[in-house]
């Protein structure tokens, strides 16, 4: 029996010994491992991890491993808080036991604030305590913030209900106001007391505008990628990502993507800034006023633009990955970089400043927000 067991023994240590000897096999082989593979395992190991529902996106923060600039810019920009969560938007505890008071329809909103619950309205006169739940907030907040709810329609899809009260952001703090664009009519159903119905068209495009990605479904929005990210100006950045890891691999610098041209920068940014009927009331009322709410057509059909030989785009004077400039000082010298060279056009009124208040002026356009005219003409609109 001892015998066998000292048998035992000895086969156990050579056994560990084997295995031992296995692993130091494996360390060197991995020792060994060229730069390039050592490379493809990292990105491999970061791009498994994409959170489910993704594809082809990957988490912003890849992004920001190449691009740590860009990304940390990005994050103060109005961009990146185009929409989340109600119950995580900074401002909504502070709405708790807030009210307002309809001027049209003469009801009063109250509202609640609860960590584990969220943001909920309720009208006492009309539907008692029971709330109604605030589910987004859209907007900056440097505006406004306007809140948004998913409810099943009658066909079994999502309807959404764009609230009746929007937040507006000032000086002296935040205020309630209506939201633009409610009529001041009675409802014409129940849950119109609480805000405009907005079909599964309009819902969509307000996400498309407001979220990188996202898919709203069965009452919420699946897979939703908020605000204006790296990725929806970029496109979906795994096949990005993975080249350049194998082109760093090799020990290449890798090769930035393309650059836009002027005209596929415009393109890009009126997805959002631009209104579906902007070239018929662009072509009716060229002069009008309300034609400044359409920067893209309006920057396209300037003489700025169609002289420039596709150099002048969005990007010539607003930073895409950078709070708006505020300055106008700032916006004078993108002027001069082509009417201050030697034999350009300049201002016979004033060649070296005011270009934005002159040419370029600020104006109320349907008693919403003042907008910039983009069509940089010699005289600015004017109401008709």
């Amino acid at each position: 029996m001892h015998q066998r067991w000292a048998l035992s023994r000895r086969t156990r240590i050579a056994l560990w010994l084997a295995a031992a000897g296995l692993l130091a096999v494996g360390a060197s082989v991995l020792t060994l491992r060229s730069p390039r593979e050592r490379a493809l395992r990292h990105a491999e190991t970061v791009l498994a991890n994409v959170p489910p529902g993704f594809g082809l996106y990957v988490d912003d923060s890849l992004c920001a491993e190449c691009h740590p600039q860009e990304a940390a810019s990005h994050a103060e920009t109005g961009h990146a808080r185009t929409l989340r969560p109600a119950a995580q938007w900074p401002g909504a505890a502070g709405l708790d036991k807030r009210t307002f008071q309809d001027p049209h329809r003469g009801v009063k909103y109250h509202y609640r604030f609860d960590p584990q619950d969220g943001l909920a309205a309720t009208i006492p006169e009309r539907f008692g305590n029971d709330p109604f739940p605030l589910m987004y907030a859209f907007g900056s907040g440097k505006r406004r913030v306007t809140f948004l709810s998913l409810i099943p329609n009658r066909f079994g899809g999502t309807a959404g209900i764009e609230h009746r009260v929007s937040v507006r952001s000032g000086k002296d703090g935040i205020s309630l106001e209506l939201t633009p664009g409610h009529p001041s009519g009675p409802p014409a159903q129940q849950v119109e007391n609480f805000g405009r119905v907005l079909d599964p068209a309009l819902l969509e495009r307000c996400l498309e505008c407001h979220a990188t990605r996202g898919e709203i479904r069965d009452q919420e929005i699946q897979g939703l990628e908020p605000n204006v990210g790296c990725q929806k100006c970029h496109g979906p950045g795994r096949e990005h990502a993975t080249a350049m890891r194998e082109a760093e691999s090799r020990g290449h610098q890798p090769s930035p993507p393309p650059r836009r041209s002027a005209l596929e920068q415009i393109r890009a940014c009126s997805r959002c800034h631009l209104q579906s009927d902007a070239d018929n009331e662009l072509k009716a009322m060229p002069d009008h006023i309300r034609s400044v709410r359409v920067q893209a057509a309006e920057l396209l059909q300037s003489r700025c633009f169609t002289q420039s030989e596709d150099r002048l785009g969005c990007s010539t004077c607003h930073n895409p990955h950078a709070p708006i400039a505020r300055d106008a000082a700032d916006y004078v010298q993108r002027c001069l970089e082509c009417h201050g060279a030697p034999g350009a056009v300049s201002c016979p009124v004033s060649p070296a400043a005011d270009c934005v208040r002159c040419h370029m002026p600020a104006v109320e356009a349907d008693g919403e927000v003042n907008r910039h005219d983009h069509r940089i003409r010699k005289k600015p609109p004017t109401a008709r």
